[in-house]
């Protein structure tokens, strides 16, 4: 397969690195890692330049690209900074399923505002501990005349306290599993936050949903597609948190790599150490493997011929890569990489949180293992 970029991928990837670079001032980053705030100007200055649904149709906003522009963008941002490049990165969450099974209205209601950097959109899928399994939630909502009434909760719901629209699974006792649109500012909706490690520009919490009223125009699709749209959604979240993960192992990469030059340690740069160059070696190797399988991945989705188990070898090796670079960068840097004003310290944390949204190795294992022998192969 051929992955040279053409030369407009090339003016997208282009645009990006610039903007990121002229943009993510190390300083700004460090304030609002500490401080857990998303990045509210860079969002408005992205989606203005037209990075924000930089893959949604003209007509709904965007700039009628593929995934594959997408995934070039979220590399540039998260290498420029892993906090700042997520936190842009998952502003319309949700977004794909309103694209693909939604109508017309829905997105120029719901999409348009989320590329123009007026509006946010997050999804509420998730109530098991482990956040993966779907088997047995209990999220109902009930249809009465041209309104559904919404009960449950929802839990490690991304921007939950940002969100304008949550994309919710839910099930309806006639239609089945069904996907509605939630504003925010519903009453009936309390939302909890939880604080964690990494990723702390992008706010984190539990939905409580108690009789919260949601209009009938607001329901995704037909009854019964509810388990499809979580599926489609969780496909392209995985090639976008595999880019995530790029970016931020090559970010990682280029901070260990610019530190090996400048420090001195007995006498010599640490570049000049056979044990440290071997380090870098293996890191870069690592990273192309990993940006392969992601261009890769992408490419198949524009193309329309997703592989599922191609996207979870994707996302297993990505997240190995990620894991693996930032932890040797933080190793070159020594001590100093634990200095909060030394970015490789918030990579190391943002790089566990990225990790658990591309999901374990476990779970990543066995959903190929699956596919490879069939889903009820350990009933035999």
């Amino acid at each position: 397969m051929d992955f040279q970029l053409s030369d407009e991928q090339k003016d997208v990837q282009r645009a990006a690195r610039e903007f990121a670079q002229g943009e993510f001032d190390p300083d700004l980053a460090l304030e609002l890692d500490q401080s857990g705030k998303p990045p509210e100007s860079l969002w408005k200055k992205a989606a203005q330049l037209g990075f924000i649904g930089i893959h949604y149709p003209e007509e709904f906003g965007g700039q009628g690209m593929g995934l594959f522009e997408s995934v070039l963008t979220i590399e540039a941002f998260c290498s420029a900074d892993s906090g700042i490049g997520s936190a842009l990165s998952m502003v319309d969450i949700g977004a794909e399923v309103i694209l693909k099974f939604g109508s017309k209205d829905q997105k120029e209601r719901f999409v348009i505002p989320l590329a123009k950097g007026a509006k946010r959109m997050s999804i509420a899928f998730a109530e098991s501990e482990d956040g993966q399994d779907l088997s047995s939630l209990s999220t109902v909502s009930e249809r009465r005349g041209n309104e559904y009434f919404l009960c449950g909760e929802k839990r490690f719901v991304l921007n939950a306290t940002l969100a304008d629209w949550f994309v919710t699974l839910c099930k309806e006792p006639k239609e089945g599993w069904i996907t509605l649109i939630v504003e925010r500012d519903r009453e009936g909706i309390n939302i909890h936050p939880i604080e964690k490690m990494g990723l702390r520009m992008i706010p984190f919490g539990d939905l409580d949903f108690r009789e919260v009223r949601v209009d009938i125009e607001n329901r995704i699709g037909n009854g019964g597609e509810g388990m499809a749209h979580v599926h489609h959604c969780h496909q392209v979240m995985g090639l976008r948190s595999a880019a995530q993960a790029l970016g931020t192992a090559q970010g990682a990469f280029d901070r260990a790599m610019g530190h090996a030059k400048q420090r001195i340690q007995f006498g010599k740069k640490l570049s000049q150490f056979q044990a440290i160059r071997h380090k870098l070696a293996d890191m870069a190797v690592d990273i192309e493997v990993a940006r392969w399988l992601t261009y890769k991945s992408a490419t198949e989705y524009d193309q329309g011929k997703m592989d599922s188990k191609f996207l979870s070898i994707t996302q297993l090796e990505a997240g190995r890569t990620l894991v693996r670079v930032v932890d040797e960068a933080l190793q070159i840097f020594g001590g100093y990489g634990y200095i909060a004003e030394q970015a490789i310290e918030h990579y190391f944390r943002d790089a566990w949180a990225i990790r658990v949204e591309l999901g374990t190795e476990e779970e990543e294992k066995d959903a190929i293992a699956k596919i490879m022998f069939g889903p009820d192969s350990i009933k035999k």
